[in-house]
This record gives C-alpha cells, structure tokens and sequence, in this order.
C-alpha cells in the first residue's frame, strides 16, 4: 500500500502494477484498487498479490520485469506499508 507524492499519478501507478500480470511467472494473481475513501488515514494505492509459496514470493522479488517496476512506484511513492501473510 502507498501513499503517493501526487494522488494524480494514482492510474499511473496501477497501471504500471497491473502490467506484471503475465510477465511475471512467480506471481499468481493480481489485483490493484486505487483509494475512494476520505478518511485521514487512508492510503492511495493498494497492491494485493497471491503466490504459491515463500519461494514464488522470492522470485518475485528477484524478477527484473517487478524490479523495473519497483523503480517507477519508488519514485511515485511518498510512504509504503507491507503486509505479508499466509491463509
């Protein structure tokens, strides 16, 4: 999740996120929302990725395609909060 320099840049964002989906091996599934609530601590961009494992989560991270868009979102970001967690 991210609160972004400028909210303007929200699409942009996804965008780029949304454009893993496929090119990415180790990621299973993707879904991004862009924030409509007003609350004060509400946040702007929500990334929610499923993986088989640990290690598909490893590769993912290693992957060059999400690496090249990590720089993008880094440079959109203001803040960036993670959670990880297994069902």
């Amino acid at each position: 999740m991210w609160r972004l320099k400028n909210l303007s840049e929200a699409q942009r964002m996804k965008d780029a996120l949304l454009s893993m989906q496929g090119k990415v091996p180790s990621l299973s599934s993707i879904e991004v929302g862009v924030n409509t609530s007003n609350h004060s601590s509400a946040l702007d961009v929500v990334f929610i990725g499923s993986f088989e494992n640990t290690s598909a989560l490893d590769e993912f991270d290693r992957d060059e395609f999400h690496r090249s868009i990590g720089q993008l979102v880094g440079s959109l970001k203001e803040e960036r909060v993670v959670v990880e967690y297994k069902v």
